[in-house]
């Protein structure tokens, strides 16, 4: 459910909790799909998808809620291709929906807080622009 660096990590989990190197993605399956690891990759992904949340709404400058909703909508089909594509270790469908949800979740709570840090700083998003001011 993750890539790059977390992937990267998540592979030297499995291997260390295997005792022994993963030969073939199934056997990383095997090991990833355990309810420990499911909790412990439902963490990493909701910590990760809260940052990304933030992250994005920070580059939005204006909008910020809507641009967040893009990335969690690409970010989801990403996943599910991913999955159904062979892409990444198959999870079970019900651990794949959870992660998906909650991490859904959280990126719009990232976006959210940035969101509502955005609105305070510039104060009342509903007036008019005073002359000489930014709009």
């Amino acid at each position: 459910m993750s890539v790059g660096f977390v992937q990267f990590l998540e592979l030297m989990l499995a291997n260390a909790l295997a005792g022994r190197a993963l030969q073939s993605m199934d056997d990383y399956a095997l090991v990833l799909n355990t309810l420990p690891m499911l909790g412990i990759r439902l963490v990493v992904s909701s910590f990760m998808a809260l940052l990304g949340g933030h992250i994005c709404a920070k580059l939005a400058e204006h909008g910020e809620m809507r641009y967040t909703m893009i990335a969690v909508i690409f970010r989801a089909i990403a996943l599910a291709t991913g999955n159904t594509a062979g892409y990444m270790p198959h999870a079970p469908a019900w651990a794949l929906a959870v992660l998906l949800i909650v991490s859904s979740a959280a990126m719009l709570a990232g976006g959210a807080v940035r969101a509502a840090a955005a609105t305070a700083r510039s104060g009342d998003p509903y007036r008019d622009p005073v002359a000489g001011e930014k709009s």
